[in-house]
């Protein structure tokens, strides 16, 4: 999918061999992404979060958040995966008026869908498996203008169907995703951007506060107010979602390395966070992973 010029790009049941797992080769897109894993050993990498894939998992995704497959060494994986443009279908869906059609792209950001109904699953592979047949004939076919504008009408009204069974999937973590004011979002997202860039080094809540002009008493307001938890509590989290990548993706990576690479003053600090998150030493949960 390097055709970045073209407004919606399909892959359908593309089987890959990872011939080594050494790092995660994660990248970003302006496009929205719907990925399809049909069967395999693979993780999804997410930033730092690492889901592991289930057969018939769906990940809806706005692509400018780092991400990328983790394949097992030596097995075959099978996905399906839809890139599109959201500026050239908003138009679309805004005739005819449908635009919330986008809203689990634009607020859920990264969404796992599992469990989904097998007759749900066919329509959604019945409609990629349509689209990338219509979408290598539009390419690869000498066709009148008529004709080619009928196949694009018809790959529209396709993928309109897919994105109408997307978001009566998503529909009921929509209705739980509040509904905030702009300004304090707008500010909000940019004390995460900024956590993210800078949680690897010790930082306190004045310079989060300073570095962004504004008052430390309404930033801490605001971002419990919009995320439900502190911004001290959502740095913690952070560096303890880096870790575990560090700890699942890098096996011989030193617990000193770890600790530090993730934000922690030592190991020590480390190892009682993690357990008191998650139940489990670092090294018990390396080596329980590793016997997965």
């Amino acid at each position: 999918m390097d055709n970045t010029t073209e407004p919606i790009q399909i892959t359908y049941r593309n089987t890959s061999l990872a011939l080594y797992t050494d790092k995660v080769f994660q990248h970003s897109h302006l496009r929205y992404e719907i990925y399809y894993f049909h069967e395999g050993d693979c993780k999804y990498v997410i930033n730092d979060d690492v889901m592991e894939l289930e057969k018939n998992d769906i990940i809806i995704m706005n692509g400018s958040t780092l991400h990328g497959p983790y394949p097992k060494q030596g097995i075959s994986y099978v996905r399906s995966v839809i890139e599109f443009s959201a500026e050239w279908i908003d138009p679309i869906l805004q005739q005819l008026h449908v635009p919330m059609l986008l809203e689990p792209f634009e607020k859920l950001h990264h969404f796992l869908l599992r469990g989904v109904d097998q007759a749900t699953l066919d329509k959604i592979v019945s409609i990629m498996k349509e689209l990338d047949v219509q979408k290598r004939y539009l390419n690869g076919s000498t066709l009148s203008e008529t004709e080619r504008n009928l196949l694009k009408g018809q790959m529209i009204h396709r993928f309109i169907g897919l994105l109408f069974i997307i978001y009566e999937l998503s529909y009921q973590k929509l209705q739980h995703t509040p509904i905030a004011d702009d300004e304090k979002t707008r500010h909000v997202n940019r004390l995460i951007a900024w956590v993210d860039q800078n949680f690897q080094r010790t930082i306190t809540l004045n310079e989060i506060a300073d570095t962004l002009h504004l008052s430390k008493y309404y930033v801490s307001r605001i971002f419990k107010d919009i995320t439900g938890q502190t911004i001290m509590q959502y740095l913690m989290n952070r560096r303890l979602t880096r870790a575990k990548y560090l700890l699942e993706i890098y096996p011989d990576k030193p617990m000193m390395d770890i600790s530090m690479e993730s934000g922690f003053e030592s190991p020590s600090h480390f190892s009682r966070k993690f357990k008191t998150k998650y139940q489990i030493s670092p090294t018990a949960y390396r080596n329980r992973r590793l016997l997965e």
